[in-house]
C-alpha cells in the first residue's frame, strides 16, 4: 500500500488495535481512502491478509467503526476465505447479497473459497445466475435457469472478478453463459451439473469469458486435481493440448504447476 498506510498497516498486521485506531482518529480519511498499489483499503488488507494478521476480526471492528465501506470488502473476504471476517461483516450489516453485481458467493466459487462458501450457503445467499447454480451443484436451480428457448433470461449476464475478460458482446450470449457455467461446474467439483451442462450444449473445449487464465474445462480441473473430472472430460473430447490464455500452458502443464502429477498417465490417455 502507498507509505501513508504504513502506521495503521503495521497496527492491524500486530495487533495494536488502540494504535490502529488513534491513527485512525488522527487521520479520519485514511479509512475510506483508497492506495494506489497493493490493497485498495485497509479493510481489504485485512480480509485478505488474515492468515498473517494477529486479530483480524478486531482490526476490522476498529475499522468499521471509524466509517470503513463494506462494499466491496465483503466480496474480498468471501474470494480469500477469511470466514471470521466475513461472519463479521455481515453481523455487521454488510450486504452479501447484492442484486446485479458480481457477490461474495460468486467470488467464494470462483477462487474455491470453501469456508467462506459453506457460510454463505447458511446464510442462503441467493443464487442469482446459471454459473452459481453450476458452482453449487444444485441441480434444481441449474433446471430453472435452463429452462427457456434457449436458457432463461436471469441465466445470465457473465460476471466476472476480471470484467475485462468478458467482451460486451458475449456478456449474454446464451451459448457463452452456458461454457461459462460449465467450467464454473468443473473448477467446484460438481460433476452431475457439468455433465447436465453438457447436454445442454456446453462446448467441452471452448474457453469461456469472465476468468482470468482463459483456459477449457480440463485446464480447472487439473488446477484442482480432480481425477474424476479429467477423466470425464477426456472421455467426452476434452483436448489436453489447448493452452490456456494467461501461462499459455497445456492441460499438463497445469497439474504439474498445481502438485498434481497423478493426472498425468490420464491427460496421455
Amino acid at each position: 500500500m502507498d507509505p501513508e498506510f504504513e502506521t495503521a498497516a503495521i497496527a492491524i498486521y500486530t495487533g495494536q488495535l488502540e494504535a490502529l485506531a488513534s491513527e485512525l482518529t488522527a487521520n479520519p480519511g485514511l479509512v475510506t481512502r483508497r492506495s494506489t498499489c497493493g490493497h485498495p483499503t485497509l479493510l481489504q488488507l485485512v480480509a485478505c491478509d488474515h492468515v498473517d494478521i494477529v486479530d483480524p476480526v478486531g482490526a476490522a471492528r476498529v475499522l468499521v467503526d471509524h466509517g470503513a465501506e463494506t462494499w466491496p470488502e465483503v466480496v474480498a473476504a468471501a474470494g480469500c476465505n477469511s470466514t471470521a471476517v466475513l461472519q463479521f461483516l455481515i453481523d455487521s450489516g454488510a450486504d452479501y447479497d447484492k442484486k446485479d453485481t458480481w457477490a461474495p458467493l460468486e467470488e467464494a466459487l470462483y477462487w474455491a473459497s470453501q469456508d467462506t462458501l459453506e457460510l454463505l450457503v447458511e446464510q442462503k445467499a441467493a443464487i442469482r445466475s446459471l454459473a452459481a447454480a453450476a458452482g453449487l451443484g444444485d441441480l434444481g436451480e441449474l433446471e430453472g435457469f435452463l429452462d427457456g428457448d434457449p436458457i432463461d433470461n436471469d441465466a445470465g449476464p457473465i460476471r466476472s472478478p476480471f470484467p475485462d475478460t468478458v467482451p460486451d458482446e458475449l456478456a449474454n450470449d446464451p451459448s457463452a453463459i452456458v461454457d461459462h457455467a460449465f467450467v464454473m461446474a468443473v473448477n467446484s467439483g460438481q460433476l452431475a451439473a457439468a455433465k447436465r451442462l453438457h447436454v445442454a450444449g456446453a462446448r467441452v473445449n471452448n474457453r469461456p469469458p469472465g476468468y482470468h487464465w482463459n483456459g477449457t474445462a480440463l485446464h480447472a480441473a487439473c488446477w484442482r486435481g480432480s481425477s474424476t473430472l479429467v477423466s470425464w472430460l477426456m472421455s467426452i473430447g476434452a483436448d489436453p493440448t489447448i493452452r490456456d490464455g494467461l501461462a499459455n500452458a497445456d492441460a499438463a502443464g497445469w497439474a504439474n504447476h498445481h502438485g498434481h502429477p497423478e493426472l498425468m498417465p490420464l491427460l496421455e490417455n
